[in-house]
């Protein structure tokens, strides 16, 4: 037993001399918990609203301020055609889209079964059938509140017009298949935790093992040496989205809609992030295991930050206000709308300027920080 007790204490100080440890057993825990906890919940709140209104009643008016002071809801505003109403589902500005057809106020005054048209965006079927059975609730408070307002057959009890029908019209995603928005997030998700944790380990191997120091003395200068370091996992990193593809396609029948050209464009700016945030994580790790804890501590945050278990609009505004230095936040927004819906840059190009500007910063902090070690 005093052996074994003496093992146990000189692990403990092995412990207390790695500062490391203390981050990794402490810090990120509390930190990851303290926003974790705040950003992840099954709630649906805040799913940008469209209302096109044919009727122009009193009847459709109350619809309009019920959506606009529904918790769930976010209204962006009314549209004018069903064209504008597609584009602002293309353009995601609108994820739920509320038709009021013509006559309206007049089927529900004369005890017709009254029908509203919802266009959903289907490529998150989970947001989508709650957003819908919420929506549902506040259609059905606002005919109760109106059945006496308008002298309705349902105040009288007439056994019709109960309950104002939605009809949804599902886009994208017309059978609500999780994989559909599961499968092209976790490609993204995937080349991330590739280009960054194996860039990190790979450095820090060569560190641990002697080689990086001798690159040290040859005549390759700093720059050249960090890119020639990231150039195979970039290169890695395409070959992986390329698998990913075809196990997509192969696998679960999904096949890319729009350009493929452009994806490989948009994962090549995001690799940019990633691999400045794998060198970042070299300078700070001393041995593989701490590159690997560090790398890891970092894909958590990235991955329940980006939208891809919970919508970012479900999140509290100051969680919100994180997620926007997240790459992987604009990849998976990309990645899905490609896959899906078949858009184009000129729809994207928000998302690709941000990933360009965080790889930007990111890359040239890293470089900067391991010039610095290796000096």
């Amino acid at each position: 037993m005093r052996r074994i007790f003496y093992i146990v204490q000189k692990e403990f100080r092995q412990i207390r001399r790695v500062r490391a440890y203390f981050a990794i057993i402490f810090v990120g825990p509390f930190f990851q918990l303290l926003i974790m906890g705040s950003a992840i919940t099954t709630e649906v709140k805040h799913v940008p609203t469209a209302v096109l209104d044919y009727d122009h009643t009193v009847a459709s008016r109350e619809i309009i301020e019920a959506v606009r002071a529904a918790s769930s809801f976010s209204y962006v505003g009314a549209i004018n055609s069903q064209r504008e109403a597609a584009e602002a589902l293309d353009r995601g500005k609108a994820k739920l889209v509320v038709v009021i057809p013509p006559h309206f106020e007049r089927k529900m005054i004369d005890g017709q079964e009254p029908r509203i048209q919802v266009l959903v965006d289907g490529v998150d079927g989970n947001s989508a059938g709650i957003a819908l059975g919420s929506l549902q609730a506040t259609l059905a408070q606002v005919q109760a509140r109106m059945a006496t307002d308008l002298a309705l057959p349902a105040a009288r009890g007439a056994p019709r017009g109960e309950t104002i029908t939605v009809v949804p019209r599902m886009w994208y995603n017309p059978d609500l298949q999780s994989k559909f928005n599961i499968v092209p997030g976790l490609v993204a998700v995937l080349l991330m935790m590739l280009t960054m944790m194996l860039t990190a380990m790979n450095i820090v191997r060569e560190r641990e093992i002697g080689t990086l120091e001798q690159l040290m003395v040859t005549p390759i200068e700093s720059v050249q040496l960090i890119v020639g370091k990231i150039i195979p996992f970039f290169v890695l990193g395409l070959m992986q989205l390329t698998v990913g593809i075809i196990a997509a396609g192969l696998v679960f029948g999904i096949w890319m809609k729009g350009s493929l050209l452009l994806l490989y464009a948009m994962a090549a700016i995001f690799c940019l992030s990633t691999l400045g945030f794998g060198i970042f994580v070299s300078t700070i790790a001393n041995t593989q295991q701490q590159a690997m804890f560090i790398s890891w501590f970092f894909m958590i945050f990235s991955l329940l930050l980006a939208g891809f278990f919970i919508p970012i609009e479900n999140m509290p505004p100051v969680i919100q206000d994180i997620t926007y230095i997240n790459p992987l936040r604009y990849f998976i927004v990309i990645i899905r709308e490609i896959y899906l819906k078949g858009t184009g840059f000129r729809f994207l190009w928000r998302e690709a300027l941000a990933m360009a500007a965080i790889g930007i910063i990111a890359l040239t902090s890293a470089a900067l920080r391991f010039r610095k070690r290796l000096k």
